[in-house]
Parts: C-alpha cells; structure tokens; sequence
C-alpha cells in the first residue's frame, strides 16, 4: 500500500521528537540511566516527548537561524540543557557534571545544522565570545571515548548538496569578511541520525521516500512523502501524521540584532 503525506517544519520536529522518545535505547536510560538534551530546535521537541510535558521550547535553543540571519537567543532568555537521571530531571546538575557522569548506555542527544545523504551531520560553531559552541568537542570526545549512544535528531530541511567534511574545509581557518548575522565554522558529527525517514520506520514500520519538499503560505520547508508497507502500518502511519497536523510553527525568543 502506498500513501502520501506533506510534513511542515514544525510537523517534522514533531514527528522525530516521538520516534526517538520511541527508541528502545532512549527508553533504558530513561528507566536506568543517564539521558542529555542538548538544546535545539529539534530537540525541544525531543525533550517533550521525551518528558511528556510541555516546555518553554522557544527558550531551549541557542543559536538560531532566523528571517535574514544567523543569530542565538539571548542568555538570559535560554534556559539550561534538560538532564535525566533514572526518570527524573537532575536541575541541580551542570552539564558539565553530566558530560563527566556518562557512561556506556547513556543517551546524549544533539541536533545539527547539515546532513550529508550518507548521514554525516554538521554543527555550526559560532565566531563569538558569546557563543557555547565549544560543547560540541566536549560532548565527542565523551561519546568516542565510552561509548555513548549518540542520537542526533535532524530534519530533512537541514539536508544540502555537498559533503559536510567539505563544508567544514571552506569555513574553518579562513576570514568571513561579510556576513548575515554570525559567523559560523562547522564541526561533522556522526551518530543515530534520526530523520522523517527513520522516524516513519521507527513509529509505524514502514519505508518512507522523500519525494519532493518546498511551500508557502506557512510551508516554506515542508516535505513530502511516499509511505510503502503493509495496508496495517501505511494507515498507521497516516494516522500519526493527521494526528500532528496543525503543530504551530516554531517561534524563538528573543535574539540577538546583528
């Protein structure tokens, strides 16, 4: 059976946001383990299925690419990265301390800002004092070195033409001499990818192709997908989109006026 679906930006978030709520790893170490959610827009969404409570998703981001511009919200705005300690949310640790408490089983989820085709990720580093871009590097190393699950939640809307290792030669190193906002050098990340595709796979079983993306009117982003499966788990699928439709677009707090 075959079925069509359009996604919104938002619907996406969604979308991933439960499948890997859904992930057998992430339900362990929600049961017996350590869980970090790093902020992002994505991950806002993560954190709320995650949790199963709203939470103020525009101040759980840093930075942001907003109409014209890249930016991040302002400190005093942000709130902290969510840590979950066996069920329960740790708001008296650092996420320094929880970076040092990870271990094999533990869950670190992280979003990015590209996707290569073969699932290699990108995450900007912004040019700035006054960015917390260096928890990127902590946060591999810790993953590297004990064996972390590593998740990166990431929609399709991030997916671009060239490799991200490619990318990462033209920023790093060189001057920007103009620019729309922030500067940005870009770090490749490698984890759990978590797309539209594999959230499909993940909530109802089935095989989904992206097929074409693009819209106005509030669809700007959108993508459009082929569901293939079983009559059961097609309409299972279906059903959860229809059951997102309507996810409000994403709208951060206030943020730096390069």
């Amino acid at each position: 059976m075959l079925a069509e679906v359009v996604l919104t930006t938002s619907e996406s978030k969604r979308l991933i946001g439960k499948a890997v709520a859904s992930m057998e790893v992430v339900k362990e170490a929600l049961k017996s383990g350590l869980i970090i959610i790093i902020r992002g827009t994505t991950n806002s969404y993560v954190a709320e299925e995650i949790l199963g409570e709203h939470i103020e998703k525009e101040r759980y981001v840093g930075g942001i690419v907003v109409p014209g511009m890249l930016s991040m919200i302002q400190a005093e705005e942000s709130i902290p990265p969510i840590i979950v300690e066996k069920g329960k949310v740790r708001k008296d640790l650092s996420i320094e301390e929880a970076f040092k408490m990870l271990k094999s089983g533990d869950v670190l989820i992280k979003g990015a800002n590209a996707l290569n085709p073969d699932g290699t990720t990108g995450v900007f580093l912004a040019r700035t004092p006054i960015s917390e871009g260096g928890s990127i590097g902590l946060t591999l190393g810790t993953v590297v070195g004990r064996g972390i699950n590593f998740i990166i939640p990431v929609s399709l809307e991030k997916l671009i033409p060239m490799p991200v290792r490619e990318v990462v030669n033209q920023l790093n190193d060189k001057e920007v001499s103009l620019a729309m906002g922030l500067t940005v050098n870009m770090m490749p990340t490698m984890g759990k990818v978590v797309t539209e595709l594999e959230a499909f796979k993940i909530l109802a079983g089935v095989e989904a192709i992206n097929i074409g993306g693009g819209g106005v009117g509030g669809a700007e982003g959108a993508r459009i997908f082929l569901l293939r499966g079983d009559e059961e788990a097609v309409t299972k699928a279906f059903n959860l989109v229809q059951s997102i439709k309507g996810e409000p677009p994403f709208k951060p707090a206030s943020y730096w006026q390069m």
